[in-house]
C-alpha cells in the first residue's frame, strides 16, 4: 500500500515538472515577447537596408486602408474563431507584449530628439531621430493595432450589453490610435511670411515648395512686449559673462546690488532713448529708440568710482558698454520677447474678411485651419516689418476626439457598473 502511495506521489511530482515546450499551443508569455522581440528586430533591419523613411498614406489611399483593415479583422475573427494563432492574437499575452514593445520605442523617441519637430537633428540609420516614420514604429504599430483589434471584435461578436464600457474603451483607442497614424499624412504644416501693409496667400512647406492657400492675410501691426533688459558684467578679452550671485539683474532705477566685487547702482533708466552727445541720452519716441541706463559703478577694493550710461542698442542705434578697467566692462543685456502678436486682416475664399489678432499659445481658427504666431525678424525686435505664421491643417483630428470621448465614457459606464454591483 505504501509503495503505491509513493509511485503515485512520484507521478505528482513528475507531472508537475513537465514544462511546456516553445511554441506548443496555447502560447504564453515566452512566445509572446519574443515575438514582439522579432517584430522589433525586423523593423530595425528593414531600416538599415531600406534606409528611407515610411511613406505616409494620404486621403483616400489611408480610408481605405483603415476600413479593408477593420473589415478583415472582422471577418478573420469570425471564419478563424478558433484558431490557435487568432486565439493568441487577443489573449492577455499578446497585448502586454504588444503594449511593452511599443511603450519601448516611445520612450527611445523621448529620449532622442526628434528630426520631425527639432531643427538641425539628422536623421540616424535606425530611425531612432525619426521613430514615427520608422519601418519599426510601424511594424510594433501594426501588432499592437491587430492585438487590440482581435480583443475588440471578440467582445463584440457576440454582442453583450455588459461588455459596453470595455468595447467603448478598446474600440475608442483603436479608432483613435489608427487616426492618429494613418491620418498623419493628411496633415499639413506650412509658414506664411507676412510683411507690414502686403496682402499673402502663398504659404511654404517643410521642403520650401510654395502652397497657394484658400485663405489670405494682411500684416496689419506687429505687436511685442518686452521684459526690462538686465545688467552684466563680462570679460572684455573672452567677451564672457562674470557667472556668480547677482550676474544678471534686471534694470530698475535706484535699484543698487553688489557683484564680483563691485557695487552697482542704477541712478536713472530710460525705455527709449537715443544719444544725443557723449555720456548724454534723451528720451525719446520714434523707430529704434532704445534702452539706456545711467549707472554709477564702485570698486570695493580700490573705492575706485566709475559713472557713465550704458546701452543695449537697437537696429538703429549703436550699443554702448561701460569699462569698469582693463580686464571688465558693465553691460546691457537685449530685452527678451515677453509676448508677441499680429494684428491682422483675413481674407476667405467666399470673400469675406475680418480684423484678427494673433496671439503665442492663441492661434486664429480659419476655414478649419489653425493659424499660430511662429516667429519674427529677430534683428529688428518689436518693429520688426516681418511676421511668421505656421498653419495647420489635420482633417482627423475630430476623429481622434471621437476615439477619446469613447474612452472616457466607457471608463465612466465601467465605474458605473462596479458601482451598482458593490450596492
Amino acid at each position: 500500500m505504501n509503495a503505491v502511495k509513493n509511485r503515485l506521489g512520484e507521478d505528482q511530482i513528475r507531472k508537475e515538472k513537465v514544462v511546456k515546450p516553445l511554441w506548443a499551443f496555447p502560447w504564453e508569455y515566452r512566445e509572446s515577447f519574443l515575438i514582439a522581440f522579432g517584430l522589433v528586430v525586423t523593423g530595425l533591419l528593414l531600416q538599415i537596408s531600406i534606409g528611407k523613411e515610411v511613406e505616409a498614406f494620404k486621403y483616400p489611399f489611408n480610408v481605405i486602408l483603415m476600413g479593408g483593415f477593420a473589415v478583415l479583422t472582422i471577418l478573420i475573427h469570425i471564419l478563424f474563431k478558433t484558431n490557435p494563432i487568432i486565439k493568441w492574437l487577443r489573449s492577455v499575452p499578446a497585448s502586454i507584449s504588444s503594449i511593452v514593445a511599443l511603450l519601448v520605442l516611445v520612450s527611445i523617441m523621448g529620449t532622442i530628439p526628434q528630426a520631425n519637430f527639432t531643427q538641425g537633428v539628422e536623421k540616424d540609420i535606425f530611425g531612432f531621430s525619426h521613430m514615427t516614420t520608422s519601418w519599426t514604429f510601424l511594424i510594433t504599430m501594426l501588432f499592437f493595432l491587430t492585438t487590440l483589434g482581435f480583443t475588440t471584435v471578440n467582445r463584440i461578436f457576440p454582442f453583450r450589453f455588459k461588455n459596453v464600457g470595455f468595447i467603448l474603451n478598446h474600440l475608442g483607442l483603436w479608432i483613435a490610435v489608427v487616426a492618429g497614424t494613418m491620418g498623419a499624412g493628411d496633415l499639413q504644416r506650412l509658414s506664411m511670411d507676412l510683411y507690414e501693409g502686403q496682402p499673402e496667400w502663398r504659404a511654404y512647406n517643410e521642403k520650401g515648395q510654395i502652397v497657394e492657400m484658400p485663405i489670405a492675410f494682411k500684416l496689419n501691426n506687429f505687436l511685442m512686449e518686452e521684459f526690462t533688459p538686465k545688467l552684466a558684467i563680462v570679460n572684455n578679452e573672452e567677451g564672457k559673462l562674470v557667472e556668480g550671485q547677482n550676474s544678471m539683474v534686471i534694470i530698475e532705477k535706484g535699484n543698487q546690488y553688489e557683484h564680483a566685487g563691485w557695487e552697482i547702482k542704477v541712478e536713472d533708466y530710460l525705455y527709449e532713448s537715443v544719444r544725443v552727445s557723449v555720456g548724454n541720452y534723451q528720451p525719446v519716441n520714434e523707430e529704434g529708440a532704445a534702452p539706456a541706463a545711467k549707472v554709477s559703478v564702485t570698486n570695493l577694493s580700490t573705492g575706485e568710482k566709475v559713472e557713465g550710461w550704458v546701452s543695449c542698442g537697437s537696429f538703429r542705434r549703436q550699443y554702448e558698454a561701460m569699462r569698469l578697467n582693463n580686464d571688465f566692462s558693465l553691460v546691457m543685456t537685449t530685452p527678451e520677447p515677453k509676448k508677441y502678436a499680429s494684428d491682422v486682416t483675413v481674407f476667405t475664399h467666399e470673400g469675406t474678411q475680418s480684423e484678427e489678432r494673433i496671439e503665442v499659445n492663441y492661434p486664429l481658427e480659419v476655414d478649419g485651419w489653425n493659424v499660430y504666431q511662429l516667429s519674427y525678424d529677430s534683428n529688428y525686435g518689436r518693429w520688426s516689418k516681418l511676421s511668421v505664421v505656421e498653419l495647420v491643417r489635420d482633417p482627423w483630428l475630430p476623429v481622434v476626439y471621437i476615439g477619446i470621448f469613447m474612452m472616457l465614457f466607457g471608463a465612466v459606464e465601467i465605474m458605473w457598473t462596479g458601482y451598482q454591483e458593490k450596492k
